[in-house]
């Protein structure tokens, strides 16, 4: 194959990638997307990773005279400190508020859990053991979870499934 011929693909490759990439990000920034585009975004994120290197690796030569240039190096230093800097304030933010309402509801007694979930005890204790879970005398979702070596999200997912 030819070097141009690589630097097409390559090239092709990395912009079409970005593009997906740039408007799904936008969308999730904007709350204006589902959990497809967070899959798509995070796929094809790795693609352009892997799109991006090659771009990197067929174009060494040309590009090897930008690393050097004070713009470069400027944009680096600049990046990294916006980049370190919302990474150190994302992570004094405390708990992920989710997380913490999930932990609670896995943990809370099984029948408000359920109630919660706006499903009646009596049938969830059915779609569990027409899954062969075994609820027992168990306390909370994550009781029933460790009971049956499984994670609580299944058991809400199936408490939950229609």
């Amino acid at each position: 194959m030819t070097t141009n011929k690589k630097r097409e693909i390559a090239t092709s490759f990395t912009t079409l990638t970005f593009l997906v990439i740039a408007i799904s990000g936008v969308m999730m920034f904007f709350h204006i997307s589902g959990m497809q585009v967070k899959a798509l975004h995070n796929i094809l994120g790795l693609v352009f990773v892997v799109a991006g290197i090659f771009h990197v690796i067929v174009n060494w030569k040309s590009m090897k005279n930008y690393f050097s240039k004070k713009v470069f190096i400027s944009a680096t230093i600049a990046i990294s400190i916006v980049s370190a800097a919302l990474i150190y304030a994302s992570s004094n933010q405390g708990e992920n508020p989710k997380m913490l309402i999930m932990q609670g509801m896995i943990n809370t007694p099984v029948k408000n859990s359920f109630q919660v979930l706006n499903v009646k005890y009596e049938d969830a204790i059915k779609k569990l053991e027409s899954k062969n879970i075994r609820v027992l005398d168990s306390k909370s979702i994550n009781d029933i979870a460790k009971a049956n070596q499984t994670s609580p999200y299944k058991i809400v997912k199936i408490i939950t499934s229609k």
